[in-house]
This record gives C-alpha cells, sequence and structure tokens, in this order.
C-alpha cells in the first residue's frame, strides 16, 4: 500500500530546465540515429581503459589524447587536427577547410583537455544537424554542451565546469543531464559516482532519485529513431 505520509523526492531541477534537457536529448536520438544507436554509447570515464597514452607529454601527447577522445566519440573518421593556441577555446577551420580544434597549453591537467575536446567535438557533430536546438538560437550553446554529455563524456564535463567560466550549465545542470545519460541508458549512477568530484556526488544520487519520478519522459526517449535512414546515419553520424 502507497504511504500517503511519504513525502516525494524534491525536484533537482524546476520543471522548465528539466524537461528542456529531456528535449535536448530527444533533439540528439533523433539526429544521432535514434534510441537503438545510443545504447552503444560508452559512457567514457577517466581509467586506463579508455585513456592508455599517459606516458606521453607535451603536444604529442595531448594529440594523442584528443584522438582517443575522437575515437570515443564515434568521430575517428571525422576530418580534424589539433593544434595549441592562445585566447578562447574555439574550433576553426584552416586553410584547406580542415577544422583545427585547439587547446591551452599552458593548462597540464589531461582531464581538462578531455571537456575541452568533447564540447569541440560535440559542436562539430551539431552543426551538422538541419534541426534547430530546443530553445532556439538563446538555448544553442547550452544545447552543445549537454550534447557533450549525450555522447558519453559526462563526467568530465561535470568535473570541469566548476573551473571553466566559459560554459553556459552549472556543474548541477551537468550532473543532471549526466544522470539522465545514465537512467537511459539504464547504467547504475552509483557506479559512476567515484569518478565525480567529491562534492557532486551527492548531487547525483539526488538528481538520480529525482529523475526516477518521471519514468515516462525515459519511455518517450526510448522510442525515438532517427530522423534519416539508419543506413544513411551510419554513413554520416559518429560510428560506435
Amino acid at each position: 500500500m502507497r504511504n500517503p505520509f511519504r513525502a516525494r523526492p524534491k525536484s533537482f531541477l524546476d520543471a522548465a530546465r528539466r524537461e528542456w534537457q529531456f528535449d535536448v536529448f530527444a533533439w540528439m536520438l533523433r539526429n544521432c540515429g535514434g534510441y537503438p544507436k545510443f545504447i552503444e554509447t560508452p559512457l567514457v570515464l577517466p581509467i586506463e581503459q579508455h585513456f592508455p597514452d599517459r606516458g606521453m607529454s607535451g603536444h604529442a601527447g595531448v594529440v594523442a589524447l584528443f584522438r582517443c577522445v575522437r575515437d570515443h566519440a564515434g568521430m575517428a573518421d571525422w576530418p580534424c587536427t589539433v593544434e595549441p593556441r592562445a585566447g578562447k577555446p574555439r574550433t576553426t577551420a584552416g586553410p584547406d577547410r580542415l577544422p583545427v580544434f585547439t587547446y591551452d597549453p599552458d593548462v597540464l591537467e589531461p582531464k581538462a583537455h578531455i571537456a575541452t575536446f568533447a564540447h569541440a567535438l560535440s559542436r562539430y557533430l551539431v552543426e551538422t544537424f538541419e534541426e534547430r536546438a530546443p530553445g532556439g538560437e538563446s538555448l544553442h550553446e547550452p544545447a552543445v554542451e549537454l550534447a557533450a554529455v549525450f555522447m558519453g563524456f559526462g563526467v568530465f564535463m561535470a568535473n570541469a565546469s566548476i573551473g571553466d567560466a566559459h560554459y553556459d550549465l552549472n556543474e548541477g545542470e551537468f550532473v543532471h543531464a549526466l544522470a539522465i545519460f545514465c537512467l537511459l541508458r539504464k547504467l547504475d549512477p552509483e557506479s559512476v559516482a567515484p569518478h565525480l568530484n567529491p562534492h557532486l556526488r551527492k548531487y547525483l544520487r539526488l538528481a538520480a532519485r529525482d529523475l526516477a519520478q518521471h519514468d515516462p519522459s525515459f519511455q518517450r526517449l526510448r522510442s525515438v529513431f532517427a530522423v534519416i535512414p539508419r543506413d544513411e546515419a551510419e554513413r554520416t553520424l559518429p560510428a560506435r
């Protein structure tokens, strides 16, 4: 029997931001092969299995790191290159129109570079969509950031958000999106928590507990299929 005195978990995000995140996941699903393709997406973690080239340093080390990120994103065949930069992080096209991903050579923490590259690759991917991001132009940048979580890099985006003022989403919003990713992939959020900054672990538990009340929203996401035929998606979208 249901206990009428048992309080419902407090909402982690307000309804508008929560529903927008669900809408962004649906947008990504429609444009990235649908739910059947999403379930192949790995949750990328700061472990040797995912990033084996830890002994490398300097530009060669960063290039190896970028290639790992690109591989995990399923974009190994997408033409692009990486080089050190000065100024604000950006993705540019070189003289031969090859996209150039830049990084801050003064940053020594590999995890920060991983978040930067994941963010840049999510922008590269989203720029191929014909469908606009949910919320219109004003929410395009936050949608690009959320796309990096959808692509499997939520742990890195959440951990990096507190030290990077360039992000539009805050750490709580990143963690909430990570919880959506885990529950949509049917992964146990508790298994992810040890890889988060300590103060974010409680956020993940609270977000997952709140999202457990929204099973119909997850069922809707699991019913989303690609907006283009799967055979065409295999040729143009990230491959797992």
